[in-house]
């Protein structure tokens, strides 16, 4: 029998009993898919077979197989990865799911946030401390999912022979995991008093290339209604979708290098020796990556956007004021920066140094990662445009809010800084997983302000309400919410100035060159 205020829910597979932790009835490690083991290895995932009585849903899954970091200044795991990653094992069963849920009865019909984790499709889970669901469930009433996905060769590897196997296509599987994962919540998510007519999708970095992915295919049309794309470079970046054929001949030569005749032999290769081969590939951890299969993406995520055939989903789309870091704690020599204005915009260098000044090597080293960011950003106000052409709602951000430390204000607002504030790991008095400094003063302000924004958004589409400052929907160039201790739309003529430059720089395919680590790289 049902006991909902006990964490006891039926579900199409059979009973889960999660655990009740104030407000929030908790479930931990829900199967969403088959094992992909076995004959299922670089294969869509499947149904998750059904169980007999109850199954415990009290401990996290194993995430997916990746790189043991070495950061020897974060808690760790018995792994020896930091927990800021996952707090569990790994393995190449790894399909699960986790669900916070502060309803009250199964009849509430809360919106749903499901969380796309990031770390570039090669490492990451849904267990990472960082996005535990807890901080944002208990603060708002909508139940946030956490998801894995097969990561690297696993969730994207592709072979001429899979693609005969499987009637076309080959590669993408972490991004069908990911449509799976959003089907089963559909499916299920009545059972914990969600509304399963009412899921925004979220991914930050790695996971907002996925959840681009997911706007753009054509396979998700029915499933979800919102998607959060938070600081993905996806229109104009180094994550876009590769040929099939790329992918396939990359599948053909990974065969060679290691001496496998056969996808059946590969099959019954063990996992983590593949794992130990794919990590010594001369092309890179991120060998096998999105390609545009024919299915999933019938094209590129760039022409896709173009044409208007993406789904009809309201966006929130943006990024952080100091995405890449470009030097170390003695920031950037002032001469090497002044050089790189020189030699990067020499058709607008005394702009540059107007928009961006510096005299110091720390301000210098943060100016260099601002204008690396903003030019990131143009990606978000190119979808927000082309979401405005074709009907569709959308509202673009731009962090900018600083630690209130000393320490915090000297890292800006970098890569993953809204990821805290949003998941409420502020309100838990915890460091930063992510830096060495707390939170402090106006930081909690910014917490509420960000989670009633996310929250709107889920709820209705909209971020606006709650007395919080009007997010205008992007109907012009440049409908920017500039997000801090003063959140304001963008309406500065310099800042708007800036931004045209850049935009009307990538839209005619001219080359900009942001400076990252210290030296020159072109995009």
């Amino acid at each position: 029998m049902s006991d909902f205020e006990n964490a006891k829910v039926l579900v199409k597979q059979g009973w889960l009993q999660g655990y009740t932790d104030g407000k929030l009835k908790i479930f931990k490690g829900i199967p969403y898919a088959a094992p992909p083991v076995g004959a299922l290895r670089f294969r869509h995932p499947q149904d998750p077979g059904r169980w007999r009585g109850v199954r415990s849903a009290k401990e996290f899954g194993a995430a997916a197989i990746q790189h043991v970091m070495d950061i020897s200044n974060l808690p760790a795991n018995v792994h020896g990865v930091p927990q800021m990653f996952a707090r569990s094992h790994y393995e190449e069963d790894c399909l699960y799911l986790n669900i916070w849920s502060p309803a009250k009865t199964p009849d509430d019909k809360l919106p749903v946030f499901i969380w796309i984790h990031g770390g570039g499709m090669v490492a990451g889970s849904g267990v990472e401390v960082v996005c535990d669901g807890e901080g944002l469930a208990k603060r708002k009433d909508m139940i946030v999912v956490t998801i894995n996905y097969r990561l690297g060769l696993f969730g994207f590897f592709a072979h001429p022979d899979l693609t005969a196997e499987a009637g076309g296509t080959s590669g993408n599987y972490a991004l069908y995991d990911m449509r799976k994962a959003c089907q089963w919540v559909k499916e299920n998510i009545a059972a914990f008093g969600g509304d399963p007519n009412n899921i925004t999708v979220a991914g930050q970095s790695g996971g907002a290339a996925g959840t681009g992915a997911l706007h753009a295919s054509p396979l998700m049309k029915g499933i979800i209604q919102r998607v959060s794309i938070e600081s993905g470079p996806i229109y104009w970046g180094f994550m876009q979708p590769l040929p099939r054929e790329e992918m396939e001949r990359r599948g053909v030569e990974f065969m060679e290098q290691i001496g496998c005749k056969s996808i059946e032999e590969l099959r019954q290769r063990d996992a983590w020796d593949l794992f130990d081969a794919y990590e010594k590939n001369s092309r890179g951890p991120m060998a096998f990556t999105f390609c545009v299969d024919g299915q999933f993406l019938p094209d590129t995520y760039t022409n896709i956007m173009d044409s208007g055939k993406f789904n009809d989903f309201d966006v929130l789309i943006g990024s952080c004021a100091q995405e890449f870091p470009v030097a170390g704690r003695d920031g950037l020599p002032l001469e090497e920066y002044y050089k790189y204005l020189e030699e990067a915009f020499p058709d607008n260098v005394e702009n540059m140094k107007k928009w961006y000044p510096a005299s110091t090597p720390i301000e210098a080293a943060k100016q260099a990662s601002t204008i690396a960011s903003d030019i990131m950003l143009m990606g978000s106000i190119r979808i927000g445009q082309l979401c405005h052409k074709y009907g569709r709602r959308a509202y673009v951000w731009l962090m900018v809010k600083e630690n209130e430390t000393e320490q915090g204000r000297a890292f800006g607002c970098p890569h993953c800084a809204e990821m805290p504030y949003l998941f409420g790991r502020v309100d838990k008095g915890e460091r930063n997983p992510f830096a060495d400094y707390h939170w402090v003063g106006k930081d909690y302000d910014f917490m509420e302000l960000i989670q009633g924004y996310w929250y709107n958004f889920c709820k209705n589409g909209d971020p606006n309400g709650d007395n919080l400052p009007f997010w205008k929907q992007y109907t012009n160039d440049f409908d920017i919410c500039e997000l801090g201790n003063d959140t304001n739309m963008i309406t500065d003529p310099e800042k708007q100035a800036k931004y045209a430059y850049y935009y009307n720089k990538l839209i005619n395919k001219q080359s900009i060159s942001p400076i990252r680590l210290g030296t020159l790289a072109r995009i």
